[in-house]
């Protein structure tokens, strides 16, 4: 990690770690580094190459994992199909609401994600990856029989903060975890599909939320969470560099040899360099003070933090979460119930597609498509509503507009802003700083989607619905710029190699 020039270090050497690899005791001596020394010392550490393939192994534990982005995902768009039902002759509430309400009960989630990614960033390392995924099911579990049983407006609040507190912690721990037990050159497919998982849920309730009351809707919701619960505490390891940071060596190497097909003595080796990582780093608290000393992770923060800003700004979640609102207001005949099921598939399938082809084209790449493609479809979406607002004559030929420029910006989101920012994230940080940086940046993201879900149906009301989307799109406009001229390419290359990139330029 990069620090001040006068900081002492520790300076280990290629024959230092082969004798630490053939059991011999290793003397540290603290000496003064440059940061480039530093660095390239880190870099001498990477484990050896993996062998070719995934396991079954890695696949069952990310899989299981991806259970909790399934219930995020739910979570997110839960609102699209139970919102007009609480206007109809149905509603499980016993008074009607109004705009505000609507706001506050689509938007409130995001507040308790943005808790909830301190809170269980905090736990990860406090009590390990695994056992904090677990505990982050615990607040979701709470929150969804409040929604199911409950006729009081105030209680949908605290259903949906309780949900949004478990939702950060997945966000926030889960991509933590998908990074540790993954290698540089599958990271970035496991990572995108732990967002196909995320939307897989918002198919859910697209498909399934628009068929069943609000209280069966919610009751099924608990299903993938009770499965996680179940496997993931029999099944799933650990990662093993917090293995090998409470010194259960035995069980990291087992994890190691599992997860990445390795042999026993490259299972060791890989357990030596990630020692000598955890040596280097107790020589940096890993606070939020180490984030803002150093130039390679001070960009490696605005990086992922404007990338995540961007993400809300797009408008992804006023989209998904008021999907239903949208199609009725265009007046376009499609069935509103169809309509969203149909942007829920295209939604998994993208993300399908993403995750085939991130590790061969790029991260950067598919982030600079995916927001000229989100920015040209919410524009001319936006024009649509403009010109419906003022009655534009041959719009009627037009009612296939809306629904062709939301599955092109549901395609355009998903190729990049959706599933690779999450990536670049789990990529940047090195792991003293890991839990920390990605809490900050996770809580970022969620205050930045409060404002925007709770901003959009009042924007519309004031400005209308063509302003409100030429907003999102002027935020993908700056995006293109803020992506071909800042971001890094992160493919392949480990949290060192990154902050080497970072730090050079």
């Amino acid at each position: 990690m990069k620090q001040n020039a006068d900081d002492t270090s520790i300076d280990i050497t290629k024959k230092d770690l082969s004798n630490f690899n053939n059991g011999k005791e290793v003397v540290y001596s603290a000496t003064t580094m440059s940061d480039e020394q530093k660095l390239n010392d880190y870099q001498s550490l990477r484990p050896n190459e993996p062998t070719s393939g995934n396991s079954f192994y890695l696949y069952r534990a990310a899989l299981i994992g991806d259970l909790l982005a399934l219930n995020a995902g739910i979570g997110l768009s839960w609102t699209s199909p139970v919102l007009p039902k609480l206007h109809g002759p149905n509603s499980p509430l016993n008074t009607s609401i109004d705009t505000f309400q609507e706001s506050l009960i689509t938007s409130i989630l995001c507040i308790g994600a943005a808790f909830g990614a301190f809170l269980f960033g905090h736990l990860a390392d406090k009590i390990g990856r695994k056992k904090t995924l677990l505990t982050v099911a615990v607040p979701m579990v709470a929150g969804m029989p409040i929604l199911a049983f409950t006729d009081q407006v105030r209680m949908y609040y605290l259903g949906r903060f309780l949900y949004g507190l478990g939702s950060g912690g997945v966000f926030t721990v889960l991509t933590m975890y998908t990074g540790e037990i993954t290698e540089d050159h599958n990271r970035g497919k496991f990572s995108c599909i732990q967002g196909l998982f995320v939307s897989l849920g918002v198919l859910c309730s697209f498909s399934i939320g628009s068929v069943l009351c609000v209280r069966i809707f919610c009751l099924a919701c608990l299903l993938p969470l009770q499965i996680f619960v179940i496997f993931f505490a029999l099944y799933a390891p650990d990662s093993p560099s917090y293995l090998v940071r409470i010194n259960r060596l035995e069980e990291a190497e087992a994890a190691l040899r599992n997860l990445h097909l390795l042999s026993k003595g490259q299972a060791g080796e890989a357990i030596a360099d990630l020692q000598r990582l955890e040596e280097i780093h107790k020589e940096s608290k890993g606070g939020v003070k180490e984030i803002f000393r150093s130039t390679g992770l001070k960009r490696a923060f605005l990086i992922s933090a404007v990338l995540l800003i961007l993400e809300q700004f797009s408008g992804i979640n006023a989209v998904i979460g008021f999907m239903e609102n949208i199609f009725r207001a265009s007046g376009d005949g499609i069935p509103p119930q169809a309509a969203t099921t149909l942007v829920g598939v295209i939604q998994v399938a993208t993300v399908f597609v993403t995750s085939s082809f991130i590790d061969k084209l790029g991260r950067k790449f598919l982030l600079l498509v995916s927001a000229i493609g989100s920015a040209a479809s919410i524009l001319v979406l936006g024009l649509y509503f403009f010109l419906h607002k003022h009655e534009f004559r041959l719009l009627e030929y037009f009612w296939w507009l809306p629904i062709s420029c939301l599955l092109l910006y549901i395609v355009s989101f998903n190729l990049g802003l959706g599933p690779v920012t999450w990536t670049v994230l789990c990529e940047v940080f090195p792991d003293n700083v890991k839990s920390t940086a990605s809490s900050m940046v996770a809580a970022i993201c969620f205050l930045s989607s409060f404002l925007v879900t709770f901003a959009f149906p009042v924007l519309s009301e004031l400005l209308g619905m063509a302003e409100s989307f030429w907003l999102f799109g002027l935020c993908c406009v700056l995006g293109i710029i803020f992506i071909h001229y800042v971001v890094v390419e992160t493919k392949g290359k480990s949290a060192i190699e990154i902050q080497k990139i970072l730090s050079e330029k």
